[in-house]
């Protein structure tokens, strides 16, 4: 007979799960810039740059690429992204393997050896979780230092001033905001659904623990 408080705990694993996959799975982060017409949506993860563009007419065109087709420095901002990404492979290799405890409660009693096992399981996901919401928000910085990386070594010989300039939006400082330049160009950025589904994931899966160390899971 299958237990009722176990498959509670056993679809709040899958949930969490599914959450890390969507996370390693999709983009992080996105800017979109508007201008006139034309708006330009740019989304980023730890491989890949999507582009979308859609011009004042209705076309629109949607671009792919790795980050070595691209022209500018990623190279900090990748760190990050890549770390995000560890930290969210991490957390799904514990759900997987505290899931696989729960399957064996599901239907007979298991020992508190893997129950420890199992807990412990769930706290790395927990654990990893947050470092993967929390270690996203470095990335206005890192732009800014792969902006300023960019302009010095660029052919273009800009100064100190001009690379200011350059590198000292709102982009390059906070991690969600809007602003419009003095041209009328308007520029939004933030995370987008990978990261939105880490958090998701880190509520479901700390709300889980909880209940896995509280209630009467494992009781026949």
């Amino acid at each position: 007979m299958v237990k009722i408080l176990p498959l509670i705990a056993l679809i709040f694993i899958v949930l969490g799960a599914v959450c890390t996959i969507i996370g390693f799975s999709t983009y992080w982060y996105t800017i979109k810039i508007e201008d006139g017409g034309t708006v330009v949506k740019t989304y980023y993860k730890y491989n890949k740059v999507k582009a979308e563009l859609s011009l004042i007419d209705g076309e629109e065109t949607t671009v792919t690429s790795d980050y070595s087709d691209i022209e500018g420095d990623f190279s900090a901002q990748l760190k990050f992204y890549k770390a995000a990404l560890a930290m969210d492979i991490l957390a799904f290799v514990n759900l997987f393997f505290s899931g696989c405890y729960m399957c064996f409660a599901l239907f007979k009693e298991i020992t508190p050896a893997n129950q420890t096992k199992l807990k412990n399981s769930l706290n790395g996901a927990v654990v990893f979780l947050i470092i993967a919401t929390f270690v996203v928000l470095g990335l206005p910085k890192a732009r800014r230092d792969d902006c300023r990386d960019y302009a010095y070594d660029s052919s273009f010989n800009y100064n100190s001033t001009q690379v200011n300039e350059m590198c000292g939006g709102g982009v390059y400082k906070k991690f969600i905001g809007t602003e419009t330049d003095e041209n009328g160009t308007k520029y939004t950025w933030g995370p987008t659904t990978a990261w939105i589904a880490i958090v998701i994931g880190l509520g479901i899966t700390f709300f889980n623990t909880m209940f896995v160390y509280c209630a009467p899971v494992f009781r026949n």
